[in-house]
């Protein structure tokens, strides 16, 4: 009995010897490793500003923050199973996820799990605060990047527009919703064709001939950045200039004009958030951080990731200050909080990323502009404007 007691006593003194888990958990997760890595900075921007709140302030209203950075390998079995973690196992109170296909099989239990969730995914199918109460994004959706392309065509005068798109949930879906909304009649263009395209191709030859075959005043690349290399490549073996295309915000990556060289030179993209290094209070806030610790990207979406988690951090600050400066003892009304929070923000300033978010309709903010590589560096060529 005495030994009983004295291992007790023993295992009591250790446990309070150990440091105490972190009582506000976010779990992130994107294509850390895997075929959309190149666009993965975004993950480590949320990761790496909710750690300089960790180092500056203590964390968020003086809580430490577990940051906790998974790897889902664009995956859709790994994904879902990383959810499941984040929820059940991590306690977390605020998920960043990554894929289309992802968040649309789970946007009905994200809704029953009552956990917030900002999607890194644009699909308007999502964006929905009636019916996906928990669903956010920061920026416009793949259907409205794809208007404002299709507008700038039309206002130049052009007239055949064939849209690439990869063969899964986040090239189909967003393509789907275009054809059917009518849009392009509406604008006076015509949609020639539709090339769909393996998301893993590494040769686009025989597709690129028949892009050809349809004199296009305009191709549309509803992908991301590998495969855009893909089709740039081999559009110039087929004698199609890069400035025939333009694609989603996906699409804006140094290594396309890096690896591409003259290939890519004119060929646009959709911006919706400053590039990295612009003269912006935000790049201040990240240079202190990069002078302490190692950034992984340097890259727009980092910036894209560094505004989430001034978003995600503000929500988690508000529930806290509504609790009387404690973290809520129960999980689901912690979730619940930080959702009301979220909705709350309608001018949160995020350094100049963006313009001030607004978060009442689960969007953030709706603003982009055209930039193309020119001299081997994307350039903004037009104002910001409302992508709606």
């Amino acid at each position: 009995m005495r030994l009983r007691h004295a291992a007790a006593i023993l295992a009591l003194t250790l446990a309070g010897a150990l440091p105490a888990r972190a009582q506000v958990s976010v779990c992130i997760w994107g294509t850390i490793t895997g075929p959309d890595a190149l666009v993965n900075g975004m993950s480590y921007g949320i990761r790496d500003y909710l750690e300089s709140l960790n180092q500056t302030k203590g964390g968020i209203a003086g809580q430490k923050v577990n940051a906790l950075l998974l790897d889902g390998r664009y995956k859709l079995d790994e994904e879902l199973k990383i959810y499941r973690r984040c929820v059940d196992q991590e306690n977390a109170v605020f998920i960043s996820g990554w894929s289309t296909g992802s968040v649309k099989a789970l946007s009905d239990q994200i809704t029953q799990d009552g956990v917030p969730f900002i999607t890194q995914s644009y699909a308007s199918e999502v964006l929905d605060p009636k019916k996906f109460p928990y669903i956010f994004m920061a920026g416009p959706t793949y259907e409205q990047q794809m208007i404002i392309a299709l507008r700038d065509l039309a206002a130049k005068g052009g007239k055949r527009v064939v849209i690439m798109h990869a063969d899964n949930e986040y090239g189909r879906g967003p393509v789907n919703v275009i054809r059917q909304s009518g849009v392009v009649n509406q604008l006076g263009l015509q949609l020639v064709d539709t090339v769909e395209f393996r998301y893993d191709a590494q040769d686009l030859t025989a597709q690129m001939l028949r892009v050809k075959s349809r004199k296009p005043d305009m191709v549309y690349i509803q992908a991301s950045t590998p495969q855009a290399i893909v089709i740039l490549r081999d559009a110039a073996k087929a004698g199609l200039a890069g400035k025939l295309f333009i694609g989603n915000l996906y699409t804006i990556s140094p290594t396309i004009p890096e690896q591409l060289g003259e290939a890519a030179e004119g060929f646009r993209a959709i911006q919706a958030y400053q590039f990295y290094g612009t003269d912006i209070p935000a790049m201040k806030q990240i240079e202190a951080f990069g002078a302490k610790a190692p950034i992984e990207k340097k890259d727009m979406y980092y910036m894209k990731g560094w505004m989430e988690g001034i978003a995600i951090a503000a929500a988690v600050e508000g529930a806290i200050k509504q609790n009387g400066g404690k973290v809520p003892a129960d999980i689901k009304q912690f979730r619940e909080a930080v959702r009301q929070q979220m909705e709350a923000q309608t001018k949160l300033d995020d350094g100049g990323i963006t313009p001030p978010l607004d978060f009442s309709n689960h969007q953030g903010f709706v603003q982009a502009r055209i930039a193309e590589v020119n001299g081997g560096k994307y350039v903004p060529v037009g104002d910001w404007i409302d992508a709606r």
